[in-house]
């Protein structure tokens, strides 16, 4: 990877198991199986109806799902890199793997530089411990040192508007209040590379104002930001570049401007062959009529 990669996807997919393969199981449930599969290599047996294991191969497939499929694409440093797509195409999905939360089935991501993520609502956070506590949780998680959190404490309650409860157990938070603190621990650490999914979706009108100046000012320090949002506003006036994500595939990587007229045009014509949209009314003719019910064109007041 060349020095002004930040970060580089090759090929990236990740499968799911839906349904019952993806219930959690029990130390006991995996010695079971475990007993039970080497009793039937024992006995030269393959299973139900000859299948090669316990569920099935035919079965397994059905009951996968691929929340991405074959994605690559590169980012420099200093770019500031928009994810778009609809509910379910992947955007989120993509992020825990760029943050080490999951692992991709197929492919890899190189990423070069310290990461700082935000991408759920109190990610990180144990509803038991105060919001100090958990300052201090979420930012070792982060990889601050404790004389770093110390120093930068202040400013990380401050910007998230928490003072007077900050003593206060999170589970006692409003999930604006939960969000408000997550972004300011994940933004305060002077992350190399800043992962922020729906940020905005959460949170009044001053809290987006904060969040998109800060996010602006880490992109003017020359560091890299990939930002999931359905605010295309807030993509077309930070991110720098875009991609398009649909149903697990990459469809786009380009300009923002290019990108998010692709989605918006996808998108509308999308819901105009799924619901009948009505043909538009027109005004041929108005009349201003006083309480007389007579015409008139002017009025004291």
């Amino acid at each position: 990877m060349s020095n002004d990669i930040a970060i580089r996807v090759e090929n990236l997919g990740k499968m799911f198991r839906l349904g019952e393969l993806e219930r959690y199981t029990t130390l006991r449930d995996t010695l079971q199986r475990s007993v039970t599969r080497g009793v039937r290599r024992l006995f030269g047996k393959s299973g139900r109806n000859g299948s090669t294991d316990d569920n099935g191969s035919s079965r397994r497939e059905k009951n996968t799902i691929w929340a991405l499929k074959d994605v690559s694409f590169e980012v420099k440093h200093g770019e500031v890199l928009g994810i778009i797509g609809r509910n379910g195409a992947g955007k989120s999905t993509l992020l825990k793997i760029l943050s080490r939360i999951t692992e991709p089935t197929t492919g890899y991501a190189e990423i070069r530089g310290r990461v700082g993520s935000l991408l759920e609502v109190g990610t990180g956070f144990h509803p038991e411990l105060t919001g100090r506590e958990n300052v201090y949780l979420n930012g070792s998680i982060l990889g601050m040192s404790q004389r770093e959190i110390r120093k930068k404490f202040d400013d990380i309650v401050s910007f998230a508007g928490v003072e007077k409860f900050i003593d206060t157990p999170v589970k006692r938070y409003s999930s604006g209040m939960q969000v408000r603190l997550a972004f300011a621990v994940a933004a305060h650490p002077d992350p190399e590379i800043l992962i922020i999914d729906e940020v905005l979706a959460v949170g009044d009108a001053e809290f987006q104002k904060r969040c998109l100046g800060k996010m602006d000012e880490v992109a003017h320090s020359g560091r890299t930001i990939l930002f999931v949002s359905h605010n295309m506003a807030a993509v077309e006036n930070l991110c720098t570049a875009t991609i398009f994500l649909h149903e697990g595939e990459l469809l786009s990587h380009d300009t923002t401007e290019t990108v998010v007229t692709q989605y918006l045009n996808m998108t509308s014509g999308a819901a105009e062959a799924h619901y009948q949209i009505p043909s538009p009314n027109y005004l041929r003719a108005i009349t201003i009529r006083d309480c007389n019910d007579l015409p008139r064109t002017h009025f004291k007041t």
